[in-house]
């Protein structure tokens, strides 16, 4: 049986974002288990009459949901991993307070705070409730092994966070390799599909204006004929090294094919837009082969509401062709209808 065309955009989507980001995957797997299995236990606990660990784990179930929204619409991860690690080792260290029974959930709490949190937060919370149960002392005497109790969570936070922190390195490495072009150090097209996504929905969820610019190298091909192509290669890496020098640290450069890259810049309108690319260019000034110098098209668009990435893609697109039609070395602009 067929999925219907929506579900399956949203599971192709899905797929995507977590293949290019392993925590937003651990985000969305954790509010899964939150939902499959915390829920029904807190539906338990009401049955049962134990209100206040039902209305704590309701709060937490809360948390977690909102958090794991908050991630996919392209939230920050490392603010997000602070609040969700302090609020459920808090959590779990109140819950193991008023019933035993909670020591067991410090386990898998330790575990996924190592995943989402920072090394520098993730460890000291592990031993902050080592030392609050230790203060507390009746959940450890109740749980009728104290040391051997005590001693598991020890190892439990040690080398899920040694095991967490080695992971991640591994993890920047294979990300850079996936998304940086080879050549220029530039990201590339794959990384780009998924910013310009992200760049989507934060500009939806917070109304702030954000613009992408499409440049191409001017006659780049005759440069290439003329010096040769490793002068050609040293010419793209010049050309990356200024924007990168000259742009802001939150704007994203992509080598989009050949002699053309995207420029994605986070917070910026028409205005922002032509301020930023009259400096671009001044910075390209020092682009130059043999004392010639390469000059640049450029086509831009500032995203509209509700509009798709390629939409948005191939306006600036259009702006780009105007931009070469009408004798290169220009910089066109996408504009709303007057």
């Amino acid at each position: 049986m067929a999925l219907p065309a929506s579900f399956a955009r949203l599971l192709d989507a899905l797929r995507q974002r977590v293949r290019a980001d392993f925590r937003l995957g651990v985000y969305l797997v954790f509010g899964g288990l939150t939902v499959l299995v915390l829920l029904p236990i807190t539906a338990l606990r009401f049955a049962q009459s134990h209100t206040l660990l039902a209305v704590i784990e309701l709060v937490i179930i809360a948390a977690i949901l909102l958090v794991v929204r908050h991630a996919w619409r392209g939230g920050n991860l490392d603010h997000l991993g602070i609040f969700i690690t302090v609020l459920m080792t808090s959590a779990g260290a109140l819950i193991a307070a008023i019933s035993p029974v909670g020591l067991f959930w410090l386990f898998p709490i330790i575990t996924a705070g190592a995943f989402l949190a920072p090394t520098w937060l993730a460890l000291p919370a592990c031993f902050a409730v080592l030392g609050f149960l230790l203060w507390e002392g009746d959940a450890l005497a109740q749980s009728g092994q104290p040391v051997a109790m005590l001693g598991a969570l020890f190892v439990n936070g040690v080398f899920a966070s040694v095991f967490a922190r080695h992971a991640g390195a591994r993890r920047v490495q294979l990300e850079q390799l996936a998304t940086l072009d080879a050549l220029t150090g530039a990201e590339n097209r794959r990384a780009l599909e998924i910013e310009l996504e992200i760049a989507i929905a934060g500009a939806r969820r917070d109304s702030r204006p954000v613009a992408l610019a499409l440049i191409d190298l001017d006659h780049f091909k005759r440069v290439n004929d003329r010096h040769g192509h490793d002068v050609g290669d040293r010419v793209l890496q010049d050309f990356v090294r200024i924007v990168q020098a000259s742009v802001r640290r939150t704007d994203r450069l992509f080598r989009f094919g050949g002699e053309e890259f995207v420029l994605l810049m986070p917070a910026t309108d028409e205005i922002g837009f032509e301020f930023a690319m009259a400096k671009l260019r001044k910075a390209l000034l020092d682009l130059a082969v043999d004392g010639e110098l390469v000059t640049v098209s450029i086509g831009g668009a500032i995203l509209r509401p509700g509009e798709s990435r390629d939409d948005w893609l191939g306006r600036a697109d259009d702006a780009l062709y105007r931009a070469k039609e009408g004798g290169r070395n220009r910089i066109e602009i996408d504009l709303p209808p007057q």
